[in-house]
């Protein structure tokens, strides 16, 4: 089952001033490849790939999404040739990731694929997403994720993944409990990874979302969680839907967001896309 939930969105980004401006270059992702800087096979490469600084209007855009609170510090950072960045590394893959005030810009380019596993038909799509770290959350308490994406350039991928550590009851890894999506014509949608009987699997949070913002807020408590959505510059948050999964191992959960395109071998990104996520705390 899909249905729409239709909420009043923050006004669109204007076209007499620019939100961010690009400085600089960023070389394909086949000269790279050519070049030798990206390393096919390695999955934690210690190298740096830099691409343009985006310098954004953050003026411009608190008029968008309002004021926010500081990234969160203890995050980590995948990219398409390498897993596990600390945020000491950050500034060595700018090509993907960047921080401008209390934004965070994520960046993917056409034909691009992660190439932790090699290339070609060994590669798959692949991804720029931090993560929180391990999550501990007692009996009867909660942890919180917020933020506000905006969306720039969409593509197809994960903007949000909650994970649930440890195995199910068959040995199978738990991995994610939903993902939060957005498309190529910039609708955000989330999808339910297990169905719950009179529950709807993928719900529209938002259509045609380009240049538009969105708040959004995760509780997760190792079993249940539930999901809100807001416009930014409102005050009260509207449940969008909750549910449950397996019973996270030792009570830990985690949180991931930025993009990611899948992981179907052969495939690559389809085109140019960035998001901008604004204030992802953890509470």
């Amino acid at each position: 089952m899909f249905v729409i939930v239709s909420l009043v969105l923050a006004v669109s980004l204007t076209a007499e001033e620019p939100l961010f401006i690009r400085e600089g270059t960023d070389p394909s992702f086949a000269t790279l490849m050519e070049n030798g800087t990206l390393k096919p096979g390695e999955r934690f490469a210690e190298i740096s790939v830099l691409g343009s600084r985006i310098d954004v209007n953050n003026k411009l855009l608190e008029k968008q999404v309002g004021k926010s609170g500081e990234i969160s510090k203890d995050i980590g950072l995948h990219t398409q040739n390498s897993g596990g960045i600390p945020r000491k590394e950050f500034a060595n893959w700018t090509r993907w990731y960047q921080e401008d005030g209390n934004t965070q810009v994520f960046r993917l380019y056409k034909d691009e694929q992660n190439i932790r596993s090699g290339t070609g038909d060994k590669a798959s799509p692949g991804r720029v997403e931090t993560y929180s770290k391990s999550l501990t959350v007692e009996s009867g308490t909660w942890k919180e994720w917020e933020a506000t994406y905006t969306i720039i350039d969409p593509v197809g991928a994960n903007i949000f993944q909650l994970f649930h550590n440890g195995k199910d009851s068959k040995g199978k890894d738990l991995l994610w409990a939903f993902h939060i999506r957005t498309n190529d014509e910039g609708d955000i949608y989330f999808s339910r990874r297990r169905s719950i009987p009179g529950m709807e699997d993928q719900i529209t949070l938002g259509e045609k979302m380009t240049g538009k913002s969105l708040s959004i807020k995760v509780r997760a408590n190792g079993h249940e969680y539930e999901v809100y959505q807001k416009p930014p510059l409102d005050e009260a948050w509207k449940l969008v839907t909750k549910g449950s999964y397996h019973k996270a191992e030792d009570n830990k959960v985690s949180f991931r967001w930025g993009m990611y395109c899948g992981s179907k071998a052969g495939m690559s990104i389809k085109k140019d896309a960035m998001i901008f996520v604004t204030g992802a705390t953890i509470r």
